[in-house]
């Protein structure tokens, strides 16, 4: 199981979409004489309402108990600012990773996920810190609660844009047009093994 959303997800996502044999022929074209990268916004990440407590026992797996229970409480969007240096060096690498991702990844409640996507493949996947740092030709934006739903293979991609639930900057004619690909991202995220985070 990968957690979600993590740098890790993203990777895997990355593989299962370069895996797909309907990905390269619904996807054909995509990004070919036009900007295909894409990134995907997800908004409203819940870090003041969740503690370390309510994570997931994976993302704390090896932490030991006594520690544990002393970190229970401590909301992730202040965890970094609390745990000391002494304190980091008791916790396991990958809890470690995921504060590190917490204090890098997630500006303001919003994580930006750059997928590099061409012609039915994906060269590429990123989380970045700046908008800014990557040109793409397409964001697709949503709270947390819909991109949950699509990982989990409750929200299709086409239905959420047209609901407003997704929103599109860029061609919406070019995502119509690759609607085959479009919900071949939503069906393929569904398919990784996924621990959500929140």
């Amino acid at each position: 199981m990968t957690l979600y959303p993590t740098e890790q997800w993203l990777e895997v996502y990355k593989d299962h979409l370069n895996d797909s044999d309907d990905l390269d022929e619904a996807g054909a074209g995509w990004g070919v004489d036009f900007d295909g990268d894409m990134y995907f916004v997800i908004t409203n990440v819940p870090l003041s309402t969740t503690t370390l407590g309510d994570l997931p026992d994976e993302a704390m797996e090896g932490l030991p108990d006594q520690l544990r229970d002393q970190l229970a409480d401590i909301p992730l969007d202040t965890a970094n600012d609390l745990i000391d240096e002494d304190v980091r060096e008791q916790m396991p690498e990958q809890s470690r990773d995921l504060l590190r991702q917490v204090d890098e990844d997630i500006n303001d409640g919003t994580i930006y996920a750059f997928i590099g996507l061409y012609d039915g493949g994906c060269e590429e996947v990123a989380v970045v810190e700046d908008p800014d740092e990557r040109d793409v030709g397409f964001r697709l934006r949503g709270t947390h609660e819909t991109w949950g739903g699509l990982v989990r293979g409750d929200v299709e991609p086409i239905p959420a844009v047209m609901s407003g639930d997704l929103e599109v900057e860029g061609d919406m004619q070019k995502v119509l047009q690759y609607s085959g690909a479009t919900e071949l991202l939503g069906d393929i995220a569904a398919e990784v093994e996924t621990t959500h985070l929140f």
